[in-house]
């Protein structure tokens, strides 16, 4: 259904197009100028469509949500430092969600603890989340063990009125003692599951039990605990500073051999902590259904985006409307202006030097000038012609102000 308006709207522009070109004499500059406008709208139009339409129809196996989070995190141009800081999570930092407030523990005297020790040493950040929903569903956790203790003592009291023999009967009765006894003791087996929960995120945060996990290289999972995972995020961020110090001072960087160096180490760091930090949600949804058992988990609470995930968001929507400005030629040269400084930033995040490795995607092997630089410097100069008054809004709005003037040819 949307492909026939897809071509409709293309055809109907390429008549516009022709019309326009007729009113001022059949004048080839025109024809070129608008073709180059409506070319240059209808690109930042349709890329803006595209990146909405992917958060529209989610992930899937051959579709990501539009991000540029990996874009600029190897950013090697002037931007890249600032817009990479644009990308940092909101809420708590991961040491902050690994370390407890009393500093570090070595893992062989963490694991002597005893047990109520070991679940008041969880991390604070994670620790806080399980209490408050030993607050928040206290009664209903209490009600799912009693539910259970009732299944468990009917089933008790059944083979109990089944048994024949003594042994029939003694195992029936104690059947029934412990589910009443579970039952008795829902408040206090609430309390122990809490602790359990966070005895269990304490162990793994402090270095005592590992979780697999999946590293760079690795074809099978790691059994790695969270401070060894903290250890190799370290490492990877001394490696980063590393590099960027060399290049800082000029060595060894003509080809963009230690560019393209730093340029991964920036992407693997960047996937370790996203890993590390994905798996900690994943860890700590899995502990609040071993918390609530049977009973519903809630709702979580939507995740707070980032400032470069709003920004994302104002990206898209603003690729269409400075792509549907231009087309329909409205606001025109304001537009082009915005549409040359979007890419000016882009360039500047990017930019096409011989000594700084090509972004992803690149086509081609461009030495200063890219895509980018072209087309914003087209808009510009779309910007010094009235287009929009040979074709679009802006002859409506020129007529409406008053200040409307018949363009010719050599307007």
């Amino acid at each position: 259904m949307l492909m026939p308006i897809l071509y409709a709207g293309l055809a109907g522009t390429v008549l516009a197009l022709i019309v326009a070109t007729r009113q001022q004499n059949w004048s080839l500059r025109v024809l070129f100028l608008l073709g180059l406008r409506l070319a240059i709208g209808w690109h930042f139009l349709f890329e803006g469509l595209h990146k909405i339409h992917t958060h529209e129809i989610g992930p899937s196996e051959y579709s990501k949500p539009f991000s540029s989070e990996m874009y600029f995190k190897v950013a090697p141009g002037p931007l890249g430092p600032y817009m990479r800081s644009k990308f940092e999570p909101a809420g708590e930092s991961l040491e902050s969600l690994l370390k407890g407030a009393k500093g570090d523990i070595a893992p062989a005297d963490f694991a002597k603890m005893p047990f109520q020790r070991q679940a008041a040493m969880c991390p604070q950040a994670v620790g806080q989340v399980i209490d408050d929903l030993f607050v928040n569903h206290q009664k209903d956790v209490i009600q799912a063990i009693e539910t259970e203790a009732d299944a468990e003592l009917k089933a008790a009291d059944e083979a109990a009125a089944k048994a024949k023999t003594d042994a029939e009967k003694s195992g029936a009765s104690g059947a029934q003692a412990l589910a009443r006894a579970k039952r008795e003791r829902a408040s206090v087996t609430t309390i122990d599951r809490k602790e359990g929960v966070k005895q269990k995120y304490a162990l793994w945060a402090y270095g005592v039990t590992p979780r697999d996990t999946k590293i760079k290289g690795v074809a099978t999972d790691v059994p790695m605990t969270a401070q060894q995972r903290l250890a190799h995020i370290e490492f990877l961020r001394a490696r980063v500073t590393e590099e960027e110090t060399r290049l800082k001072t000029g060595l060894g960087n003509g080809f963009g051999i230690d560019q393209k160096k730093a340029a991964e180490l920036r992407m693997d760091l960047a996937t370790a902590e996203s890993d590390l930090r994905k798996d900690i949600n994943a860890f700590v949804d899995e502990m609040k259904k071993e918390f609530l058992g049977s009973a519903k988990l809630p709702d979580a609470p939507a995740p707070v985006a980032s400032e470069g995930q709003q920004m994302d968001k104002f990206t898209m929507w603003f690729l269409v409307a400075i792509g549907g400005c231009i087309m329909g030629g409205f606001l025109t040269r304001i537009a082009c202006v915005a549409g040359a400084g979007f890419l000016a930033l882009t360039y500047l995040t990017h930019p096409p030097f011989p000594w700084f490795p090509l972004p992803p995607n690149t086509e081609g092997n461009p030495v200063f000038i890219n895509k980018n630089a072209i087309e914003g410097l087209a808009l510009l100069v779309l910007a010094t012609f009235p287009t929009g008054r040979w074709l679009g809004l802006d002859a409506l709005l020129a007529s409406i102000c008053g200040c409307g003037r018949s363009c010719d040819s050599n307007a």
